[in-house]
C-alpha cells in the first residue's frame, strides 16, 4: 500500500516514527542504498577538522549500553585485591625465633598415642621402634633422647643396646620398619606427652602381655601394620615396652640436657657472656633475691624469652625454701619467666656439669639464660621445660 502524498509506504513511516520515539538523539538511517552512498561520499569529500563531539559518540553507542548496569559488571573485584592479613616481615620472624615458646607453639600439631590429645610436636616426645641386636625384640623408645646411642651402635651389655656383632648386617640394629620398607625416607615415629604421672600410669599395662600380643601393641598405629605397613603379626608380638620406662626416661633426659649445655657452651666461643649472665645472689635463692639480681642486668629486648637456672646445692635449696618456685616476675619486662632448679632436675648429673670447666658453671648460684634464636638454644630451653614437667607430681 503506497502513500501518494509522500511517496513512501505506510510501513516505512511507522518504523521512522518508532525510531524517533525510542532514540530521539539518533540520526535517522538512510532509506535506501543511494542516499547512504551519497552521504558517505559527501563525508569523504568534505572532511571536518573539528574533533568529534560527545553527542556523536553517544549516537554511535548501542541502546543496550545506555541502560543502567550492575556494579558486579562495571566494577568487578579480582582475587588479587582481596583483603588478606599482611605477612610477617623478616624482622618479625627474627624476634619470634628468639622465643622458644613461640617456636614450640608454631610446630605442627600431632596426636598423643597415649591420651589422644593433639598438641604441638615440639611439646611432646618422639618414640620409635629400635631393634635389639641378637634378638627379635623391638623396643619402643624415645628416639630424640637416645639418638647418640643409636648412631654409635655400641653400649655396655647391661644397658639398652649391647655392642653389635660385626658379622651381622647393619640393618639388624635399626627398626624393622626401616629394614623392611625402603619407601620410608626417615624413621617412622610416634608422639607421646612426656609427663611423669602419665608414663608411670601407663607403664604397668604397656609392659605386660595381654594374651598373645603385648600391651604396647595398642600404641602401634594401623598404618604400621599389615597390609598398610611392614609390621606383621610376628613383629607385633616382639614389641616391648620397658618395665622401668619412667626411670629410663628420667636418666636419659638428664644426660641429654648435660650434653646439650656442654656442647652449646663449646660452640659459643666468645658469645657466652651474651647468652649466660651470672646473677649476683649472696644468700638463698628466693623470688625477691632473684628479682633484685635480674634488675641489675643490662637491659635487652629479649629478656621476656629467657629463664633462670639455679645451681645451688640441696642444702641451700632446703634453706631457701624455693621448692615451689617455678616462675619469677621479671621487673623490667613485666612478664613471668621460668625458673629451672638444676639441683633438683639434674640431681647427681649436676656434678658432671660443673666439671665441664666452664667459667659460668663452676662457681655460680644462678644464671640468666637468654636464647639467641639458634636451634641449639631453643632445644635446650624446651628440653629443660620437658624435664621440669616430667618431674611434676601433679600436672
Amino acid at each position: 500500500m503506497e502513500c501518494v502524498a509522500h511517496g513512501v509506504s505506510h510501513a516505512t513511516l511507522q518504523i521512522r516514527m518508532f525510531r524517533q520515539i525510542l532514540a530521539s538523539t539518533h540520526r535517522p538511517r538512510p532509506l535506501n542504498r543511494t542516499n547512504q552512498t551519497t552521504r558517505a561520499h559527501f563525508t569523504k569529500a568534505s572532511p571536518s577538522n573539528t574533533p568529534p563531539t560527545s553527542e556523536s559518540s553517544d549516537a554511535d553507542t548501542s541502546p543496550s549500553k545506555l541502560l543502567p548496569q550492575s556494579p558486579l559488571i562495571t566494577n568487578p573485584r579480582s582475587g588479587i585485591n582481596k583483603q588478606r592479613k599482611p605477612r610477617a616481615t623478616p624482622e618479625d620472624n627474627a624476634e619470634l625465633k628468639k622465643n622458644p615458646w613461640a617456636v614450640a607453639l608454631a610446630s605442627p600439631v600431632r596426636m598423643c598415642v597415649a591420651t589422644g590429645t593433639r598438641l604441638p610436636r615440639r611439646l611432646m616426645g618422639v618414640y620409635g621402634l629400635v631393634k635389639r641386636p641378637n634378638t627379635t625384640q623391638s623396643y619402643l623408645l624415645p628416639l630424640d633422647l637416645i639418638k647418640d646411642s643409636i648412631q654409635k651402635r655400641s653400649v655396655e651389655d647391661d644397658s639398652l643396646m649391647p655392642e653389635s656383632n660385626p658379622d651381622q648386617p647393619a640393618n639388624m640394629n635399626v627398626s624393622p620398619l626401616i629394614a623392611r620398607d625402603k619407601k620410608f625416607a626417615q624413621r617412622p615415629v610416634l608422639h607421646m606427652t612426656t609427663l611423669g604421672p602419665l608414663i608411670r600410669a601407663v607403664t604397668p599395662s604397656l609392659a605386660t602381655r595381654v594374651g598373645k600380643k603385648p600391651g604396647v601393641a595398642k600404641l602401634i598405629p594401623y598404618r604400621w601394620k599389615y597390609p598398610l605397613g611392614p609390621l606383621n603379626s610376628t613383629d607385633l608380638k616382639d614389641c616391648v615396652w620397658r618395665s622401668d620406662m619412667p626411670e629410663f626416661l628420667l636418666r636419659s633426659m638428664r644426660e641429654d640436657i648435660v650434653k646439650r649445655i656442654v656442647s652449646f657452651n663449646a660452640e659459643q666461643d666468645g658469645e657466652n657472656d651474651l647468652i649466660w649472665e651470672s646473677l649476683d645472689i649472696d644468700k638463698y635463692c628466693s623470688e625477691i633475691t632473684i628479682q633484685a639480681a635480674l634488675s641489675k642486668l643490662k637491659a635487652s629486648n629479649d629478656e621476656a624469652c629467657g629463664a633462670v637456672l639455679l645451681f645451688g646445692s640441696k642444702k641451700e635449696q632446703a634453706g631457701g625454701q624455693n621448692d615451689s618456685l617455678k616462675t619469677v616476675f621479671h621487673p623490667r619486662s613485666q612478664t613471668r619467666i621460668p625458673v629451672f632448679d638444676l639441683s633438683v632436675m639434674l640431681s647427681d648429673s649436676l656434678e658432671s656439669l660443673r666439671e665441664s670447666q666452664d667459667a659460668h658453671l663452676e662457681h655460680t648460684k644462678a644464671l640468666f639464660f637468654r636464647p639467641d634464636g639458634s636451634r641449639e638454644s631453643t632445644n635446650l630451653m624446651l628440653y629443660l621445660w620437658k624435664l621440669q614437667r616430667f618431674l611434676a607430681e601433679n600436672h
